[in-house]
């Protein structure tokens, strides 16, 4: 029988909605994001106060909590498949390997983006409605100001998510994927400096959490970089996870 990628999309897209633990991590995780990033709005002391104010996209900071959840989404939605050995079914059905991985990222990264899109309209609207934040009343969605800070804190969301797919093809185990996330991605940024020589504390610079908070400041943030290098720091992070979780999948697995 001929696998085509739809078939690949197809099987992946079942396997997301049928396993409860992805289903229901991928929900905690917007919901998450809706319940802090709303009640911050409807509050408004915190966005509506003192630089916040001057910051009309203010609520995309609580994003990066959100995109904790969405790595382990990532991450779980290859180790449920290791650690149920219903993995060897979908290499020995797709010998070649490579489109099953790439199958698995696009419907994770896919839906999730779609998501993304989706709540960062309805808390844009809900910024509107509740006139909490006195820079952003008023504004478009697609005024400058707003929109690149709106878009790079959205896109921060499917970044995690395929982060977290990418950890986990390497690693192939949840805890051990998650606990080199959280050890080296998420503390290493303020444990780096302090274990380094000073000449390499720098690298910390360099982490992926580090070029996000670039690309999700809409332009303000400078430093350590601009936005077009810290995208190059995103797509060189994903390039360097995708290329090693390939040859392992191609190298190691029966």
């Amino acid at each position: 029988m001929r696998i085509t990628a739809g078939g690949l999309l197809r099987s992946e897209w079942r396997k997301l909605w049928s396993v409860r633990s992805l289903w229901i991590t991928l929900a905690a995780g917007f919901g998450l994001i809706m319940a802090l990033c709303g009640y911050m709005i409807l509050d408004g002391r915190t966005l509506g106060r003192g630089q916040a104010a001057d910051i009309p996209f203010g609520w995309t900071a609580i994003y990066p909590v959100g995109m904790l959840v969405l790595v382990v989404l990532g991450v779980l939605s290859v180790s449920t498949e290791y650690s149920s050995g219903s993995i060897r079914t979908s290499l020995t059905v797709n010998p070649r390997r490579t489109g099953v991985m790439l199958a698995k990222a696009a419907v994770i990264t896919g839906i999730v983006a779609a998501l993304a899109a989706v709540a960062s309209v309805l808390l844009y609207l809900l910024l509107q409605a509740a006139r909490t934040v006195p820079s952003a009343v008023g504004m478009s969605l697609f005024a400058p100001n707003m929109f690149w800070g709106v878009l790079g804190g959205t896109l921060m969301l499917p970044y995690g998510a395929l982060f977290g797919v990418l950890l986990g093809w390497l690693i192939r185990n949840a805890a051990g994927a998650i606990c080199l996330y959280f050890g080296v991605f998420q503390m290493g940024p303020q444990i780096l400096p302090a274990l380094l020589p000073e000449p390499f504390s720098g690298i910390k610079d360099f982490m992926p959490l580090a070029a996000i908070n670039v690309m999700r400041s809409g332009g303000l943030a400078t430093e350590p970089y601009r936005l077009g290098v810290a995208i190059v720091v995103l797509i060189l992070w994903l390039a360097v996870l995708g290329a090693a979780a390939w040859w392992r999948l191609k190298r190691r697995d029966a």
